[in-house]
């Protein structure tokens, strides 16, 4: 690891993620390189957001072009490339689904999704799957199953309870007239790698739809 690099990351970040050995300083498509010269291949992709690989001639081009125009903007205004961005998502996504809220991560995400089920329902209480993860901020770490994430940061957000994945039986007794939302993983991956049934889906989607809950895919 590149000593200098090292000293200075530990001394003024934050460090919440234990470090391995290496100083990774460049990327092309599925392959790293340190600062020693050493090749990688990428098999973490920043936890899945470079999935297209480092320097995709496409992406590049495209900051590039972005860039020239406008960095950033203010949600106070309208803009010509966030309007097509967000026709294009409706055209893709399955039929009912017309809206898209765009933010920077997964755990944004989350909040929102959980925010938006509070306060369309008017309902305060959430059904969520053992052995889930869906975030680190308070909200998406309280429909998080695993101790060792919510331990330190007790107590979280009320209102959160949890059943075994795939359980359909299981679930029905968990939602109620007070649940404001369902919130699932289509594949849990933290836990490794688990994939729900698609009767457990379709049987969830069922009970939403007949208690006036909502139903959050992660």
């Amino acid at each position: 690891m590149s000593q200098n690099s090292a000293d200075l990351e530990h001394a003024h970040l934050l460090n919440v993620f234990p470090k391995r050995p290496v100083t990774i300083v460049r990327g092309d498509n599925a392959r790293l390189w340190d600062d020693r010269g050493r090749e990688y291949l990428d098999c973490v992709s920043a936890h899945g957001v470079s999935n297209l690989g480092h320097g995709h001639p496409h992406v590049l081009a495209a900051v590039r072009e972005q860039a020239t125009r406008l960095i950033a903007l203010s949600n106070a205004f309208s803009n010509d490339r966030r309007a097509e961005l967000a026709a294009k998502l409706a055209a893709i996504a399955p039929a009912g689904l017309n809206r898209a809220f765009l933010c920077n991560s997964g755990t944004e995400a989350v909040e929102a999704a959980l925010k938006f089920a509070r306060f369309s329902t008017g309902r305060t209480e959430f059904a969520c799957a053992m052995r889930s993860f869906h975030g680190r901020s308070f909200g998406a770490l309280s429909a998080t199953f695993r101790k060792e994430y919510r331990e330190p940061f007790d107590p979280l957000v009320p209102g959160f309870a949890f059943a075994p994945y795939n359980d359909l039986a299981k679930f029905d007794a968990l939602i109620t007239d007070r649940t404001a939302a369902v919130i699932l993983e289509p594949i849990q991956g933290e836990a490794g790698v688990h994939l729900g049934d698609p009767e457990f889906f379709q049987g969830v989607r069922r009970l939403c739809d007949e208690r006036g809950a909502l139903l959050i895919f992660d």
